[in-house]
């Protein structure tokens, strides 16, 4: 998931329109206070999961950036795991989206994730129906809309990623450490948690769900959602 247009032909390469309704399957994760510190070395420990879900502003495009937040600062992460599976329901062209796997993510080093999901211009303007299916292992925190203009730093970079600016791209290199600058506004998402939802998403979002997450084992991290197959 380095570039852009690789995860864009991939989904939608054979396809002749833009889908009429979109189910995203999306990870938030919210920990509980542990006094025990010990206690985050337990196997089963899964970092805060923050998810931001925006479009893209230039055609074919579209990508999914992962942040951590170590001690140490917030660093760019290209491992995430998305699944899709095209369907149709009464007539419907459906695209269903899965990132829910994400919530196997169990380095006790890692205080939160922000997952940057930027979908197509298409979709956009296509303007389907969305059912937003929450999944959740601890707690949730909620379901927010936001400005991308609030975050100018991180707005810049990402339509900087849309043009497929070199410098961009250098700035979102596995491994390499957020400038101070996006830091901060980093740091304002986490505190907030949950979904946060471009503005639009109002226009278009057709129903929510919440769901509790079931875990699995360890090396089954990015494996198809077993689900997908009875689509």
């Amino acid at each position: 998931m380095q570039s852009n247009e690789p995860i864009y032909n991939e989904i939608f390469g054979n396809q002749e329109c833009s889908p009429q309704k979109l189910v995203l399957r999306v990870p938030v994760n919210s920990k509980p206070e542990i006094k025990d510190s010990n206690s985050l070395l337990d196997q089963r420990y899964t970092p805060n999961i923050i998810t931001l879900l925006t479009f893209s502003h230039q055609a074919k495009s579209f990508y999914i950036r992962r942040i951590d937040n170590y001690k140490e600062g917030w660093v760019y992460k290209k491992a995430s795991c998305l699944a899709w599976k095209w369907s149709r329901e009464d007539e419907q062209q459906v695209l269903n989206l899965s990132l829910e796997r994400n919530l196997q993510i169990r380095d006790p080093k890692i205080k939160s994730v922000i997952l940057i999901v930027s979908l197509p211009f298409e979709i956009k303007d296509a303007q389907p129906n969305v059912n937003l299916n929450v999944y959740t292992w601890d707690l949730f925190e909620g379901i927010y809309y936001f400005k991308l203009k609030n975050y100018p730093n991180l707005k810049e970079i990402l339509r900087q990623k849309d043009r497929r600016n070199l410098q961009a791209s250098k700035a979102f290199r596995d491994g390499k450490t957020v400038d101070n600058k996006i830091k901060q506004e980093l740091n304002q998402i986490d505190d907030i948690g949950g979904i946060n939802l471009d503005n639009y998403f109002e226009s278009i979002l057709n129903e929510e769900y919440l769901e509790k997450y079931t875990p699995s084992s360890e090396n089954t991290y990015c494996k198809i959602p077993d689900d997908f197959k009875k689509i």
